[in-house]
């Protein structure tokens, strides 16, 4: 029986079978275009070719599958591309105006520091509800969860009627000051917009966001209701299509939580699905960190769209509560994965204000894509840069499936170089020094807040472009050891994680405990989210027994700006308290030092956080047989590395030969079906238990 995951990027659709094998897991992979009109059909594009690579006819091959799992774009792109749900908001009498009020620094959300201070770009967002669509109901509950004034049902069905009615809504939320403490008038209006007005999507902001802070719970609440139809619909084409060509498993969905749920629990919450496939990158490089024993991992995807960057920190993946999405700012439990534009296909170009050479964030994407796919692209990008350097080499693109246009990506380069003064070679470099740049920031952004040195860390490369530019942005954060993770699967990483993720699903709940805590009232508020958390999963279509992790989110009374999640070790048992105080002490001296705690006096519990998760069970990928290096090269190339600062005579190899015991030294190629691993000078390369890695020198060495 097989396991398929399928991912769709800007560019690339990618598919990963993961299989049984003589020594554990087989695998295979296949990459098609992406179609952004009609995703199905690239994700159909990707089986067919996967079908032929594994030598099973497709409808077979589906029929054998036993777990289907799909990572989608579909709500991020309704967000980005304001084309979701026309959704109107039902709220407490006097708060109509969250969104519009929003937070204080809500304009400059999720922005670049560059954009901030542009005046001209400090307009509010587009708005996500349809204009004027706010109903207002008179109804209380208090934050003990006491009805202060009860809602008049028979008042609010015909309000709720005519409010749908006169705005044209497909999609109603509904968020309730403190129906986190309480939410039954959120459901009451839940049961009025079914018998009023059925078919309409009903999104409860205590089912979606049950968290303090009304603005957040508000935008949480509308952007689930503004993708839900959508994903509804995507999910159910995407089921019926595949069913059509011979799948009877069901349809699962990766969460930007970093687990799978079926396609009618990811649907009610849709908001989970937002991001969800840089998501899978780094629950997949989780899953193989924990085998190669490596507790601290700096997860890098480079794509032909997009950089991005998540850890694992001590065998977990970080997770963050609070996202922003064109500066709509809502809290959802999610892996901490952050994302700049420096992939393969973003466009260089030089400031017309400074005259220097910028890269992004602008992105040729997959239609025209980059100068050399020879699909009518003229600017410079990164992959065209890769191509005039000899990194990547026009013929053996996608495994000589798709070769590139190096006059092409001679001429846009070209064209660039002539605008900044500079050579063709020296521009391409340029490229790459600013891209490596962009990618290195991200990665020290991720690591310093928190008070961990990237130097401490293993960097795991993946995505179609990454193994090629790893050595440029690894050199750049001090990072010595890199690891191309499955090899050629390392292009495909984040459908392999979708493929092998487990079935999970958090929960959080607020609480309002204050030191000096007492032991019994801590467990029972952690037995409380830990039932409510296994609840969630049998509701999400999981009926295996879990297990369930939990985080206590701590600060000192005074810093209301600044949380920490402090694990819990175990829900019982005398000390517990003061084990809870202890690893809070620990993280906050890691993340700010030692002195400032003795400016605050108590500690406090704000929420609990609990993932329930049944883990996927995959057997560890099979390693390749020893090979032969010398047989593998007999090639070579003269490639222009930016280190040195020409061409350098740089032997080629064929990846899919390398063995356990290859030792190839730098400058090389290793190249792959659908990736290129690029050894610099001085580095060494070692295929191990079907992984590549890359030691790079020391920073002395060639300076």
């Amino acid at each position: 029986m097989y396991r398929l995951g399928i991912d769709i990027g800007g560019t690339f659709t990618d598919c990963v079978l993961i299989g049984p094998g003589a020594d554990g897991a087989t695998y295979a992979t296949s990459k098609a275009l992406s179609t952004g009109d009609d995703p199905t059909s690239g994700v159909l594009a990707a089986l067919t070719e996967l079908s032929a690579r594994v030598g099973v006819p497709l409808r077979e091959l589906l029929a054998a599958t036993e777990r289907f799992g799909h990572g989608t774009t579909i709500g991020t792109n309704a967000v980005l591309e304001r084309t979701g749900a026309r959704v109107g908001l039902i709220t407490t009498a006097g708060h109509g105006d969250a969104l519009a009020i929003m937070r204080g620094h809500g304009r400059a959300a999720g922005r670049g520091i560059e954009d901030v201070f542009r005046v001209r770009g400090a307009a509010p967002p587009a708005p996500l509800i349809v204009p004027g669509a706010v109903l207002e109901l008179h109804e209380r509950v208090d934050a003990a969860g006491s009805v202060v004034v009860a809602l008049d049902e028979a008042r609010a069905a015909e309000a709720v009627a005519a409010f749908v009615e006169r705005h044209r809504l497909t999609s109603v939320a509904v968020v309730f000051l403190w129906s986190l403490a309480n939410p039954a008038h959120e459901l009451a209006v839940e049961k009025i917009v079914a018998a009023e007005a059925p078919g309409v999507f009903v999104s409860l902001s205590s089912r979606v966001s049950p968290r303090l802070g009304e603005y957040e719970r508000t935008v949480g609440t509308v952007l689930n209701g503004y993708v839900g139809p959508a994903c509804t619909r995507y999910l159910s084409s995407m089921a019926d299509r595949l069913a059509a060509e011979g799948l009877t498993a069901p349809l699962l969905v990766m969460q930007s939580s970093g687990g799978v749920v079926s396609a009618t629990a990811a649907a009610e919450i849709a908001l989970g699905t937002l991001d969800s496939g840089p998501t899978a990158g780094l629950t997949g490089t989780a899953a193989l960190a924990a085998a190669n024993r490596h507790r601290n991992v700096v997860a890098t995807d480079m794509g032909g769209t997009s950089f991005d960057i998540g850890l694992v920190v001590n065998g977990e993946p970080v997770v963050a509560d609070e996202s922003v999405i064109d500066r709509y700012t809502y809290r959802l439990p999610h892996l901490d994965v952050r994302t700049t534009a420096c992939g393969g296909g973003t466009i260089a170009r030089r400031d017309p204000r400074t005259g220097a050479l910028r890269v992004g964030p602008e992105s040729a994407g997959s239609q025209p894509g980059p100068a050399c796919y020879g699909r009518g692209g003229t600017d410079a990008t990164v992959t065209d840069a890769d191509v005039v350097l000899g990194l990547l080499r026009p013929e053996s693109f996608l495994a000589g499936r798709m070769p590139l246009d190096e006059a092409a990506a001679r001429a846009a380069v070209g064209r660039l170089a002539d605008e900044l003064g500079l050579g063709l070679e020296a521009a391409a470099a340029g490229i790459l020094s600013v891209n490596n740049l962009r990618a290195a920031t991200l990665i020290r952004q991720q690591t310093l807040e928190r008070g961990l040195d990237p130097r401490d860390f293993v960097l795991y490369s993946y995505g179609g472009a990454g193994p090629v530019h790893a050595f440029g942005y690894a050199a750049e954060i001090g990072v010595r050891e890199v690891l191309i993770p499955l090899g050629d699967g390392a292009s495909t990483l984040s459908a392999y994680g979708i493929a092998a993720g487990d079935a999970a699903r958090f929960v959080e709940m607020e609480t309002a405990l204050r030191a000096p805590f007492d032991d019994a009232a801590l467990s029972a508020a952690i037995g409380d989210v830990t039932e409510r958390a296994r609840k969630a999963l049998v509701d999400a279509g999981v009926f295996e027994e879990p297990r369930v992790d939990v985080w206590a989110l701590m600060r000192y009374q005074e810093q209301l700006m600044h949380s920490l999640e402090v694990p819990v070790a175990e829900a019982g048992g005398a000390g517990l308290a003061s084990r809870l105080v202890e690893g809070f002490l620990q993280e906050y001296a890691q993340r700010y030092g030692d002195s400032p705690a003795a400016a605050f006096q108590a500690a406090e519990v704000f929420a609990l956080r609990a993932r329930a998760r049944v883990p996927g069970s995959v057997p560890q990928i099979s390693g390749r047989p020893g090979g032969d290096v010398t047989g593998a090269a007999g090639r070579s190339a003269q490639v222009f590395w930016p280190d040195a600062g020409e061409r350098l005579l740089t032997s080629v190899f064929d990846g899919e030969r390398l063995g356990g015991l290859d030792r190839v030294t730098g400058p090389a190629l290793v190249e792959l079906p659908h990736t290129t691993v690029a050894v610099p000078r001085g580095a060494t390369l070692t295929a191990e238990h079907g992984h590549f890695r890359l030691l790079l020198p020391s920073p002395e060495v060639g300076r």
